[in-house]
């Protein structure tokens, strides 16, 4: 008998934002990484080697650590103002661990899942591989949720709607008064929410992003350390879910990865204990004033249309009058050696746009917006020669 990957991997392949990442030169400009430039807090280093002194390199139970369970508890808290129980969290191996979880635990073949029409990759993927059915609820020219097309694919057979807030790759934050409005379908029509709340603390002009655990117990929050603390590597996700929902996750985390690293979970306690708010006011205000930069930048260049970000550290403008977006995003890349994701990357409908990460080096950025406005402002030049 040949071996050869199951059914539901027919299609699925390595994603577009890691192939075109693969393609960086030595000295290219990448703003294609989804990651802060800085190094993770003092405090969370610290307490990383302390861990290491004090041998806690053991297994921790499944759902993950107590003590940080605790301080994420408090955390979801005071965010909703809900009173969240540790026992309600499951630690997992980043947040992208804790949307497997989730959906490896809960999703039957042919369930249905709606996602974004412009959205990150893995939703789509990662319900795919369960057997699951992804349909795609539109979005308006500003990226908020056309609910028109939202409550006309909704279905018995509907399990999950996956909303993003600050969004990957637009950079847009739901409003409270839509987060309200799906809160109050998920109740009536009976879904639950999947709520993907990675990009929560990195938001500008004190527009602090809703939740819809604050409206409706019918969520699953997904959320980890990985942005706000710059520590994509430390690889520290959790899901927020009713302690029914999460016996099974803890089952499903057990025999997946059995716990997330024991090191990690010690050193992340620092990013939620009140250690690192200097950090993160910090990084908003050095990312506010890059996100103001590229919007004024990106505005000025005829041909591009862009709306501003209200969070994250990604920029999404239209590039259609120039083409497509991964032959734009490859022609960057080969005349002016700055790598930037093609909107494609995120659904066929993102084929309009480029995705550019502003989460670098001010003069990194400058220079690289430099070559962008060169780049589109001698179109013509660039498509003669």
């Amino acid at each position: 008998m040949d071996l050869r990957p199951k059914k539901s991997f027919n299609g699925i392949d390595i994603s577009i934002i890691r192939k075109m990442n693969a393609l960086a030169g030595k000295n290219t400009i990448n703003l294609g990484i989804g990651q802060l430039p800085n190094n993770v807090p003092d405090s969370i280093i610290e307490q990383g080697q302390r861990g290491f002194r004090e041998g806690q390199t053991r297994y921790t139970s499944n759902q993950g650590m107590p003590e940080l369970r605790e301080l994420i508890s408090i955390y979801h808290t005071n965010k909703t103002g809900k009173k969240i129980s540790p026992d309600q969290i499951v630690i997992t191996n980043g947040a992208e661990g804790a949307l497997w979880n989730t959906l490896y635990t809960f999703l039957e073949p042919e369930d249905e899942v709606l996602i974004p029409e412009i959205s990150f990759s893995v939703y789509d993927t990662i319900s795919k591989l369960q057997g699951a059915k992804v349909n795609c609820y539109k979005l308006n020219s500003d990226f908020s949720i056309d609910f028109k097309s939202l409550e006309s694919l909704l279905t018995e057979k509907t399990k999950f709607v996956i909303i993003n807030s600050p969004t990957n790759p637009t950079g847009q934050m739901i409003s409270e008064s839509d987060i309200k409005r799906i809160a109050q379908l998920a109740d009536s029509m009976g879904f639950y929410i999947i709520s993907d709340e990675i990009y929560s603390e990195l938001y500008f002009d004190n527009i602090v992003p809703e939740t819809p655990l604050s409206y409706t117990d019918r969520v699953i929050v997904i959320d980890g350390i990985s942005k706000r603390a710059a520590a994509t590597g430390l690889r520290i996700g959790w899901s927020v879910a009713s302690e029914e929902l999460t016996k099974p996750m803890i089952v499903a985390n057990q025999y997946i990865a059995t716990c997330a690293s024991s090191i990690s979970q010690y050193a992340a306690i620092k990013s939620l204990d009140g250690s690192s708010c200097d950090f993160l006011e910090s990084v908003r205000k050095d990312l506010k004033k890059k996100r103001d930069f590229v919007f004024k930048t990106l505005s000025s260049i005829n041909g591009i249309e862009v709306e501003k970000p209200m969070g994250a550290f990604y920029i999404f403008p239209n590039i259609s009058k120039f083409g497509k977006s991964m032959d734009i995003a490859k022609k960057i890349l080969e005349e002016e050696d700055v790598l930037v994701i093609p909107g494609v990357a995120f659904g066929e409908k993102g084929d309009d746009y480029i995705r550019i990460s502003f989460a670098v080096d001010y003069f990194v950025l400058k220079q690289a917006l430099e070559r962008l406005t060169n780049f589109f402002n001698n179109w013509s030049n660039n498509e003669n020669k």
